[in-house]
């Protein structure tokens, strides 16, 4: 591979070649996002930096070896609190113009990865991508698959209008048959509660909420505070912490070592200058972060 690919001949590429080498090794993948979402016309048309591949659970940790094996690398960084469970994995190599998205799971998707995976599989179609046949979700798995990814996003003028769009096919286009089908793959997959508007819509309603408590009060923070996520995650990670752990804990939310900065290139440690930079910009705007975060309690609390 060479670097005079463009991005969409290399993200194309990266799901065939996923693909292969996971079908080589018996182990099932579904691409999702970009390039399904436009041949379902979900969206308009656009350039992809980044190929989306769903990944069986039982398969996750064999593909990424087997990608890592062919020179492929996680960005640097260290491991920090998040929101939402993790659920995907970024890989970058030197000589390719795109990252790799794996994905284990699916945020919105409440239930085990396990059985959200063989409800989206068991629906299956196929489109060529890099011209490869790969295996993708059906209409009706990759509208609530796109639902749910706009859903996550809240705040973004470009996801609104996305979901709005899915939402008016599922409402005008669909047939009884896909409308019965995904009102099972939520359920199979735990996310009637997520998608409950859409639903509703549709003339399904949940008996009972497939989320829990602190799965509706985790997603709705990392909604709500979307682009503020990082320091939201290290309070609510100080908040819950024991005493005896909170000054360790809130003395490495403040300072990332200059090896744990993040960057593409594993072998580039930063100068002192530049991690001076990084950290004083990551500080700055933290502490704007926490102001909006303390104001908004404030106001629900008044």
């Amino acid at each position: 591979m060479t670097r005079h690919l463009s991005v969409p001949e290399a993200t194309a590429l990266a799901h065939s070649m996923v693909a292969t080498l996971a079908s080589a090794s018996g182990i099932r993948t579904l691409s999702i996002k970009g390039p399904v979402a436009d041949h379902y016309r979900f969206r308009a048309p656009r350039i992809a930096a980044d190929a989306d591949i769903l990944v069986e659970p039982r398969g996750f940790g064999l593909l990424c070896s087997l990608l890592e094996a062919r020179g492929w690398h996680q960005r640097v960084g260290r491991a920090t609190p998040s929101l939402l469970p993790q659920h995907s994995l970024t890989y970058v190599h030197a000589e390719w113009p795109c990252d790799l998205d794996l994905h284990c799971a699916f945020p919105g998707f409440f239930g085990r990865p396990d059985a959200t995976f063989e409800a989206l599989w068991s629906g299956r179609s196929t489109l060529s991508i890099g011209n490869r046949d790969v295996s993708v979700p059906s209409r009706t798995s990759a509208a609530l698959i796109g639902v749910l990814h706009a859903l996550r996003t809240a705040g973004s003028r470009r996801h609104e209008t996305e979901m709005a769009a899915i939402a008016q096919i599922a409402l005008t286009q669909f047939s009884d048959a896909e409308r019965g089908e995904l009102w099972r793959l939520a359920k199979a997959g735990g996310a009637t509660w997520t998608a409950e508007d859409l639903l509703l819509q549709l003339g399904f309603s949940a008996s009972a909420s497939d989320a829990t408590e602190h799965d509706k009060r985790m997603w709705t923070l990392h909604r709500t505070y979307i682009g503020d996520g990082s320091t939201v995650s290290w309070w609510e990670e100080l908040r819950s912490a024991p005493w005896n752990v909170k000054p360790a804990l809130l003395v490495r939310a403040l300072w990332v070592p200059r090896a744990d900065i993040p960057r593409n290139d594993p072998k580039r440690i930063p100068s002192r200058a530049e991690a001076r930079s990084y950290r004083i910009r990551r500080w700055i705007r933290g502490g704007r972060a926490m102001m909006v975060y303390a104001s908004r309690r404030g106001e629900r609390r008044g």
